[in-house]
């Protein structure tokens, strides 16, 4: 019942990615992989990795109709990917290492982004549509995270992270403790993305699985650095944004204001806990496709029309 899921079936190419110039290597998900015009950009949360959207890229890719490309990949520190330092998760950093891979994967200028976060991963693509540091961003996607209930539960992250299993003799325990302690709510997608949250070690008991990400370690990061002005960094971007959320309780002020002036879409699912992307992967691919729709300029096809023709008779030629 908790066996893992391999990944393979969910995306067109697996790979890693050496960025020029460095020692980075990011394991990276596509779907779409030839140049496309759009394509949608996903970074997961702290903690997680590529493959925690690996189900809402299948359902996204089956309403795109082969419009866009995607790409989702495990952040420094995180999944497969591996760095030469991998406890650097500053704010600067991890939105370089976004801006790092999508020019490498598509160095097209004319490549229009759709950026999603969740939790972390929003802070990530709030930073980089702010500032602009790609070309071309068609839009920005948050999904459950917002400046201010994020400050005020960061108290009490070292307490969640203490409440987790340090080890697991196999991934199948890991997937079933996803499941039983409420974090995933969605079985098929824990069993694909938490796998990929592990590491395994090998002791004189036998092999443990260990989690990949030490968040302890990046502690430092997290008050100051990650959520600090996200909200206004949210509104204050240039293209059209959404707001994913479980509760409209989870609305900071300069949030809630700007959702009354209808300066972004906003989405609620109840039924969802924090991994949102995961729990219900197939209505936050169809709100994702929507936006896209809605948001997309029509450009109609130019076709040659041909001249008419002239009604004027035309004299015969002289002998």
């Amino acid at each position: 019942m908790f066996e893992p899921t391999s990944p393979d079936k969910f995306f067109d190419k697996v790979q890693d990615l050496k960025i020029e110039g460095t020692e980075d290597i990011f394991r990276v998900y596509q779907i779409n992989p030839e140049e496309k015009k759009t394509v949608f950009v996903f970074h997961h949360g702290a903690g997680l990795s590529g493959l925690s959207y690996a189900l809402l890229s299948e359902h996204l890719k089956s309403l795109i109709n082969n419009q866009c490309g995607i790409l989702c990949y495990d952040c420094r520190g995180h999944g497969k990917t591996q760095t030469s330092n991998d406890e650097d998760l500053s704010l600067a950093t991890l939105s370089q290492d976004l801006v790092n891979i999508c020019n490498a994967l598509y160095p097209d200028p004319t490549t229009e982004f759709i950026l999603v976060g969740h939790s972390l991963g929003g802070a990530i693509v709030a930073d980089v549509a702010s500032k602009q540091m790609l070309k071309k961003i068609f839009g920005l996607i948050v999904i459950d995270v917002v400046e201010g209930t994020a400050l005020e539960s960061l108290v009490h992250m070292q307490n969640v992270l203490l409440g987790r299993p340090t080890s697991f003799k196999s991934e199948s325990e890991a997937i079933e403790w996803s499941i039983t302690s409420h974090t995933i709510r969605n079985i098929e997608s824990a069993k694909i993305s938490v796998p990929s949250q592990l590491r395994k070690i090998s002791g004189k008991t036998g092999d443990r699985y260990i989690w990949r990400a030490n968040l302890t370690a990046s502690e430092k990061y997290w008050e100051g650095k990650w959520y600090k002005g996200l909200s206004e960094k949210f509104i204050s971007t240039k293209a059209p944004k959404l707001l994913i959320i479980a509760s409209p309780d989870r609305l900071d002020k300069p949030l809630t204001i700007g959702q009354m002036q209808g300066k972004f879409q906003m989405e609620i699912f109840p039924e969802c806990g924090h991994l949102m992307n995961e729990d219900a992967p197939d209505k936050i691919a169809a709100v994702l496709n929507e936006f896209y729709s809605r948001n997309k300029v029509f450009i109609p096809k130019r076709f040659n029309i041909p001249l008419r023709p002239s009604n004027r008779a035309t004299a015969p030629p002289k002998n």
